[in-house]
């Protein structure tokens, strides 16, 4: 016989907030945020699922199974989930996480209104604001893109994902210099920010420095990135006569 539990249901990272549910509900949820936090992605959704079944309200869970979806690529399966609480009074890392997912499918201007919901309700929420700054850059609104990574930063100085961000728009602003110190401070903080790399090499080409461009574009190639950076990086090795070193 399956034992239940009844208590009030924690803040999570994918899931602030408290609930009050059922004791099966619970039991469901938890046993959907044990294996989430193990990587049991399928086993979670399915607990998750339950969970709704039992307490089809549990906004917890709507929003566990849509950080999950993000987490395997399904965007715009996340946002449909995100859709559903979306009058239910969901975390503000809910709609953080909503924003990310507007803005991998395309949809930047729901991603901007959606990101600035967020950081106006809980204006210390660095990752809306850093977030939000890649939203504004990619409407090529370098001025709000920089006060936004800006804000990420004074508000979590070792925010190393901020300082990709804010390096992005430097360059994006012709400040290839300052975008390569960015980009450096990111490394000192986070050795495995990928996209720091493909940065440096943009800007280093930026300043003419080609020998040191390239080794940073093998040096993204090497550690997997984005198709279309992927495809910009080998395109340009072989312009410049080191198509032979591409990691094959």
């Amino acid at each position: 016989m399956r034992r239940f539990f009844a208590y009030w249901l924690v803040a999570t990272a994918a899931a602030a907030g408290a609930t009050q549910t059922t004791p099966e509900a619970a039991a469901f949820f938890n046993d959907g945020v044990e294996k989430a936090n193990a990587g049991e992605y399928k086993a979670a959704l399915n607990a998750f699922e339950e969970s709704l079944a039992e307490d089809p309200n549990l906004v917890e869970a709507h929003e566990w199974i849509a950080h999950i979806l993000i987490l395997q690529g399904d965007y715009e399966g996340a946002i449909a989930r995100y859709q559903r609480i979306v009058a239910r009074n969901p975390s503000t890392d809910s709609k953080v996480s909503l924003g990310l997912a507007y803005l991998r499918v395309g949809d930047v201007d729901m991603a901007v209104k959606t990101l600035s919901n967020a950081v106006a309700a809980d204006p210390n929420h660095y990752k809306g604001w850093n977030n939000l700054s890649m939203a504004y850059l990619r409407l090529g609104k370098l001025a709000d893109a920089r006060r936004a990574a800006q804000k990420a930063l004074a508000l979590n100085p070792n925010f190393a994902s901020a300082y990709v961000n804010l390096g992005n728009v430097q360059l994006r602003e012709g400040d290839a210099g300052g975008a390569v110190a960015s980009y450096e401070k990111a490394f000192e903080l986070d050795a495995d920010q990928v996209d720091a790399y493909y940065g440096l090499a943009e800007a280093y080409n930026y300043l003419g420095e080609e020998k040191t461009a390239g080794d940073y574009y093998l040096k993204y190639l090497k550690r997997g990135g984005d198709p279309a950076r992927r495809a910009a990086a080998v395109e340009w090795l072989w312009e410049h006569g080191r198509g032979a070193e591409v990691p094959r």
